[in-house]
């Protein structure tokens, strides 16, 4: 009798440490997706308008995803802080307009090391005559091991997080490389 109570309390500690180890699954930080500064000074007098499609919102059962809003967030924030545009406007108030959708989200479910790979089609679109003015599909990735994390879920979650930045400082540096 004693012995089936140590083995059930052995088993019920062991999951337990195997939930704990696991965790939730969180989404993408927009702090974390912000690429920082990007090759180029350039500056543009104009403001631009930032709209994101293609994300999904994470549940806590399944595995790390970017939000549509977060992902807004983290180019607006990259915006301001490359001071590529003269401001970021709500809206479709802005001399330019800038669309972002995630197409493709590539993440392993099990691992050492995590990497990711997105790919996402930026637009950029002027406002007053709507001519395009850049049409591209960035792809990135980002690889998160276990000297980032021993936790799984928070590995994978560096790992988005790296895609996506990696994805809005290419995407920034491709319309900071034109003359608008």
């Amino acid at each position: 009798m004693i012995k089936n109570t140590l083995r059930r309390a052995g088993a019920l500690a062991a999951l337990a440490g195997i939930v704990l180890l696991a965790g939730c699954a969180t989404s993408a930080n927009r702090d974390a997706m912000t690429a920082g500064r990007i090759s180029s000074a350039k500056k543009n007098p104009y403001s631009l308008s930032v709209k994101t499609g293609g994300g999904n919102e994470t549940s806590a059962m399944g595995s790390s995803e970017i939000s549509n809003d977060d992902l807004r967030a983290a180019i607006e924030k990259s915006v301001t802080q490359s001071a590529l545009f003269k401001e970021v406007v709500q809206g479709k108030n802005g001399d330019y307009e800038l669309s972002v959708t995630v197409a493709r989200l590539s993440k392993p479910t099990f691992g050492a090391s995590f990497t990711v790979d997105m790919e996402a089609g930026w637009s950029l679109v002027k406002a007053s005559d709507k001519s395009v003015v850049m049409r591209k599909s960035i792809t990135s990735s980002y690889t998160a091991s276990m000297g980032d994390s021993l936790v799984g879920v928070t590995r994978l979650r560096l790992a988005v997080e790296g895609a996506a930045r990696n994805n809005i400082k290419q995407g920034l540096e491709a319309i900071a490389a034109m003359n608008l």
